[in-house]
C-alpha cells in the first residue's frame, strides 16, 4: 500500500517518577504534553489505542489497559494490550503503524508504561527472567545479565575487543543523558559526579557478571509514554511541521534460546551456513532489513544515510552488537568503527551516526512497556528540530536531520523491530 504512516506528536515522562504516580497519571500528562506540542490533537480524535505493558507482576493488576483506558475516557473505542518482552514499546508501535496502514484507522495512540520500582531490584531482576525459559533457563539460576555478558564475552573474543571498548557506549549514553531532564541519570546517580563519566568511572563500577560492570547496564525504572500514530492526511492537517513519516517497519523473531540458534534451518535458508552463532542478533538484522527495504536504504549505506538513531542498550555490548546487525560494520571493521567513536555526536569527537543522544536505557532507564515508545519520541523530537526545547540545551541536538533509526529489542534478541523515520 501507498499509504503514508505518520508520527504526529508523543512524550515520555520522566523516567523513575515516585512511586505516587500512577500509570494512568503517567500517561495523562504524556497526553497533556503531547497536546502542548500539537495543539490541535484531542482525545476525541483517537479512533484505537494499543496499550503497551510488559508485566502485570509489577503492579499486581491484570488488564491494566483497563485502567488507563478509562482514566482517559475513551469508552467505545476499541483496544488492545501488547506485550512481547522488551521490544513491547516497539511491537506496539508496529501494531499502531499496521492499524493505520491497512486504512481502517486515520489517527491510533498508543500508551505504554511500566511500574519496575513497585519491587526490589533482585525481585525485578526475576520477574524480567520469567521472560527466558522457565523451564530450563530460569531453574539454572539465569538471569538477563548473566545471559548478556556470556554472549558479551564470547562477542568480545571473536571481534577481538575489549571491555574498555563495551564501556564506550555506556559512556556515551550515560553523559548524554546528562543534558535530558527526564533522564534517570540525570536526576538520579548524575549528581554524585556532577561531571562527564570517563572510561575508568564505567571499568571502575561494580562487577555484575563478566565483562559487564554495574555501569554497562541499563536502569530498571517507572515510567510512561504516549505516541500520536497517524494518516499523513491527518497529520498534515493537525499537526504541519511537527509530524515526521515511518517510511520502514520491520518486527522479526528468533528462538528464545541463544543456543538453539546454531544451524537453525529458516536462518540457514535465508543467510547461509555459520549464522548467526551465539553473539549474533538475527532478528536484528531481519527487521533492520525490512525497514530498509522499505525505506530504499541499501544496507551497506545505511551508516551514512541515517542521521541520527536510538538503539536498545540493555547493555553496552548488545548496543555494540547491534552495529554489526543492523550493517553499520562488519567483522572486519567493528573495532575501528567503536575506536573512532562513529556514534558519538560530534561535539563529542565522533560523527556520523548519533546513537542514543537521548541517553538509551543507560541513560533514560528501563520501564519496559514505555521504553520503545521514548526511543521513538527521542528520534522524533530531532526530525522535527524540538530537540533544543525538549533537553537542558542544544547540546544532544543533531541539526537537520532527515532520517532517524528506532530499534526495540527483547530477550536475547527474540524478538527485535527496528523503524525508519524521515522528515516528510
Amino acid at each position: 500500500m501507498t499509504r503514508r504512516v505518520c508520527i504526529a506528536g508523543g512524550a515520555a515522562t520522566p523516567f523513575d517518577y515516585p512511586m505516587h504516580i500512577t500509570p494512568e497519571a503517567m500517561i495523562a500528562n504524556c497526553v497533556v504534553e503531547t497536546q502542548g506540542d500539537i495543539p490541535d490533537f484531542h482525545l476525541r480524535d483517537l479512533q484505537f489505542m494499543v496499550y503497551s505493558h510488559f508485566s502485570v507482576h509489577f503492579g499486581k493488576q491484570l488488564t491494566p489497559e483497563w485502567i488507563v483506558h478509562d482514566h482517559l475516557g475513551l469508552v467505545g473505542l476499541p483496544h488492545v494490550r501488547i506485550e512481547n518482552g522488551g521490544n513491547t514499546g516497539g511491537s506496539a508501535l508496529y501494531g499502531a503503524f499496521l492499524a493505520v496502514k491497512s486504512g481502517l484507522f486515520d489517527v491510533v495512540g498508543v500508551a505504554g508504561w511500566e511500574t519496575m520500582d513497585n519491587v526490589t531490584q533482585s525481585q525485578g531482576s526475576e520477574f524480567i527472567a520469567l521472560a527466558s525459559d522457565t523451564r530450563y533457563e530460569a531453574l539454572a539460576g539465569g538471569i538477563y545479565p548473566i545471559y548478556y555478558a556470556a554472549m558479551a564475552y564470547k562477542f568480545m573474543k571473536e571481534h577481538d575487543l575489549t571491555e574498555e571498548d563495551f564501556a564506550l557506549a555506556a559512556l556515551k549514553n550515560r553523559n548524554n543523558a546528562a543534558n535530558n531532564a527526564k533522564t534517570q541519570w540525570y536526576r538520579g546517580e548524575y549528581k554524585k559526579y556532577g561531571r562527564p563519566l570517563t572510561v575508568d568511572d564505567i571499568m571502575n563500577s561494580r562487577l555484575i557478571s563478566y565483562p559487564l560492570k554495574r555501569y554497562d547496564c541499563c536502569l530498571m525504572s517507572r515510567g510512561g509514554a504516549f505516541t500520536l500514530v497517524t494518516s499523513e492526511e491527518w497529520a498534515k492537517k493537525h499537526a504541519d511541521g511537527r509530524y515526521v513519516v515511518i517510511d520502514g517497519a520491520g518486527l522479526s523473531s528468533c528462538t528464545i534460546r541463544a543456543g538453539d540458534r546454531l544451524h537453525f534451518p529458516g536462518w540457514t535458508k535465508l543467510y547461509g551456513e555459520g549464522y548467526p552463532d551465539m553473539t549474533e542478533f538475527a532478528a536484528c538484522r531481519k527487521s533492520g532489513e525490512d525497514a530498509y527495504d522499505m525505506a530504499g536504504i541499501e544496507y551497506k549505506r545505511a551508516v551514512k544515510e541515517i542521521d541520527v538513531a536510538e538503539i536498545h542498550d540493555a547493555f553496552s555490548s548488545s548496543e555494540t552488537q547491534i552495529y554489526k546487525a543492523l550493517h553499520w560494520c562488519d567483522k572486519d571493521n567493528i573495532k575501528e568503527f567503536i575506536r573512532e567513536k562513529r556514534t558519538f555526536l560530534e561535539s563529542d569527537g565522533g560523527g556520523d551516526l548519533p546513537a542514543n543522544p537521548g541517553g538509551g536505557l543507560m541513560g533514560y532507564g528501563h520501564p519496559v512497556g514505555a521504553t520503545g515508545l521514548m526511543s521513538a519520541i527521542e528520534t522524533y523530537y530531532h526530525l522535527t528540530d524540538m530537540t533544543p526545547k525538549k533537553h537542558l540545551s542544544a547540546r544532544t541536538y543533531v541539526p537537520d536531520a532527515q532520517t532517524g533509526l528506532v530499534n526495540s529489542h527483547a530477550g536475547t534478541g527474540t524478538s527485535i523491530s527496528n523503524f525508519i523515520l524521515r522528515r516528510p
